[in-house]
């Protein structure tokens, strides 16, 4: 290769990388120059709305057209909007009341919401991503069609966004139509429904109703996981029916949902949970049966403070702590000998910092053991006295042991065996 070349292909490698360092500076100047505009635009814009907030009702419903349409004017560029209108949806994603329906007001006389329309029908699912948000933020309506359209779009921020828009919104059918739609493919997980369902506005007994029938067993979990006290007391009964039907991982959704409830009539269905044959319900039954206090669950607590499973024993005997006649429950415990409850009644009274009841137990315990020893030794003695007793009814000849007796070791001793 000759020296010419090498030095064109150095030129251009140089002025590639001028270019791209050009480039760089160029647009970080552009970021700085338009953070600055941006921090102005706020600092422009957010009295003008914090005078439109503290408006008396009757003078912001009057004035507002007059007010906004003069904010407008004052409104030179593309961004003062985008900037305005980033303001707007930080004021309805966090506050709630008079205050949302102003913001949503001052939105509307913008057109703001007409824009998101034209967003979710966008190609990029990033662009539909924020149309969804924006469009539900705003609780537009009219863009629920469009929203449904997109949960048919493989991606899991599109997904997410769609249904926290139809939650926001707020129709218990639509939500509904909208599980239905991703079931085959489902995205979300517990958090991101928890999190739909905290900012659901609708009828949240119908939308449980709904969903917690529904065809798939993991949306049925995840709804009856997010239940809260009041819907599940509403629905207690087709929970406790899901729950006799119901696999492993659903049924232990509605051991939680039951407690959570606090109906004391339905007390019963914990205690019988309590002998099932998953170690994970009884550990959970066991759990929730301390937040009663029933009396009828003393006899299950206290068996399942000797199950065979670690975490069904620590439940039960922490449950055990929350009732009045505790030291009497674990004292009867104790005595039975089982070495694993009373490892269990350690450490959980060790946790529990419950020093005078630890003591009180280890004290019976120990007892407990002494008396073992004494009846041991007793029964060995009787024993032995018995086998006496019997070999020489029998007319049988004492032998002597195995190892010579020492005829002149008066301290030796003659010790019987039997023959035949």
């Amino acid at each position: 290769m000759s020296f010419k070349v090498v030095l064109v292909i150095l030129v251009v490698l140089a002025t590639v990388c001028v270019f791209l360092f050009v480039s760089v500076i160029f647009i970080k100047l552009r970021q700085i120059r338009r953070e600055r505009q941006r921090n102005d635009e706020i600092k422009f814009l957010k009295p003008i709305l914090r005078k439109f907030f503290a408006e008396e009702t009757v003078d912001f419903f009057r004035n507002h057209i007059q007010g906004i349409s003069k904010l407008a004017g004052r409104l030179k560029e593309k961004s003062s909007f985008q900037t305005l209108e980033s303001i707007l949806l930080d004021i309805l994603e966090d506050s709630e009341g008079e205050t949302k329906v102003r913001a949503r007001t001052i939105a509307y006389q913008f057109g703001f919401p007409d824009n998101t329309l034209f967003m979710i029908r966008d190609r990029l699912t990033g662009n539909i991503a924020i149309g969804c948000r924006k469009a539900g933020l705003y609780n537009s309506e009219e863009a629920i069609p469009d929203i449904l359209k997109t949960l048919d779009i493989l991606s899991s921020n599109t997904q997410f966004q769609a249904l926290m828009a139809l939650a926001r919104i707020g129709d218990s059918a639509t939500m509904a139509i909208a599980f239905d739609k991703i079931n085959p493919l489902i995205f979300v997980n517990e958090r991101a429904v928890n999190e739909m369902l905290n900012i659901f506005r609708g009828d949240r007994l119908d939308l449980f109703r709904k969903m917690i029938h529904h065809k798939s067993d993991y949306l049925v979990r995840l709804f009856i996981k997010a239940i809260d006290k009041e819907t599940a007391n509403e629905l207690i009964e087709d929970i406790i029916l899901i729950h006799r039907k119901g696999n492993k991982e659903t049924r232990l959704a509605c051991i939680v949902a039951i407690g959570r409830s606090g109906n004391s009539r339905k007390n019963y269905i914990l205690i019988n949970a309590m002998r099932d044959k998953e170690w994970e319900i009884r550990a959970m039954a066991a759990k929730l049966l301390g937040d009663t206090a029933d009396p009828d669950a003393i006899g299950v607590l206290a068996a399942a403070a000797r199950d065979r499973e670690w975490w069904v024993r620590q439940n039960a005997v922490t449950s055990i702590l929350s009732f009045p006649n505790r030291e009497e429950i674990l004292i009867s415990i104790t005595q039975t000998g089982d070495k694993y409850a009373f490892d269990s009644m350690q450490y959980t009274l060790g946790k529990a910092n419950e020093i005078n009841l630890l003591a009180r137990i280890r004290e019976i315990k120990l007892l407990l053991s002494s008396e073992q020893v004494m009846r041991h030794e007793d029964t060995a003695e009787a024993a032995s006295k018995k086998r006496g007793s019997q070999a020489a009814f029998a007319g049988v000849r004492p032998t002597t042991s195995r190892k010579p007796v020492n005829s002149r070791n008066p301290d030796t001793r003659v010790v019987l065996s039997f023959k035949g």
